[in-house]
């Protein structure tokens, strides 16, 4: 009985620890037809967006230039929060795929396998990896940065829709907070 007990302990670990290191799951970044880590129950306890996180969300350009590369800034600061995440995905008007999302190497996000769920969307989405879950202290986020190439052509509106996590640290799915927050940006005009 003790040794299935350690086994059922440490396959609980491995799941909890693998989900970290794979980032939100792909279709959770609060995009029209996705989800969040709320609603798919990666984390609970709290209602969606309860405003009590401050979220930054730098570099997303008011107007886009078809094919520049911009350079976006996430971060957050909520009191008591240990551990942090998030999700980003880019879609024009109609929720399709727009533009580039590209990690910058050594800041501790990743693109997910599109060939794991390319028959639900085309849509990029980009996460925290394990590495990125902790910040330089208690309340505040790690600051992640990555950059989207515009289209090469401005034929539409595109969004960027975000969805971040304030965690308790508790390893457990319970006391977290999810948000979720979308920026348009217009097309060039020429």
């Amino acid at each position: 009985m003790h040794r299935i007990l350690i086994f059922i302990i440490i396959m609980l670990m491995s799941v909890s620890l693998s989900a970290k290191k794979k980032g939100a799951p792909a279709m959770a970044a609060g995009a029209p037809n996705d989800r969040t880590c709320l609603t798919s129950k990666c984390h609970a306890g709290n209602d969606l967006n309860t405003d009590k996180a401050t979220i930054s969300i730098e570099g997303v350009p008011e107007v886009y230039t078809p094919n520049e590369i911009y350079e976006i800034t996430l971060k957050l600061e909520q009191a008591g929060a240990k551990t942090w995440g998030f999700q980003a995905t880019v879609a024009d008007e109609e929720g399709h795929a727009m533009g580039s999302l590209i990690p910058i190497k050594g800041e501790h996000i990743k693109l997910h396998d599109q060939a794991r769920y390319k028959s639900k969307t085309d849509r990029q989405y980009l996460t925290h990896t394990l590495a990125g879950i902790k910040g330089p202290k208690k309340g505040k986020s790690p600051t992640w940065k990555f950059q989207w190439q515009a289209p090469d052509s401005a034929s539409s509106s595109s969004s960027f829709y975000f969805a971040f996590n304030a965690g308790n640290g508790n390893k457990k799915k319970t006391g977290d907070y999810i948000y979720t927050r979308s920026v348009t940006v217009a097309a060039e005009k020429k």
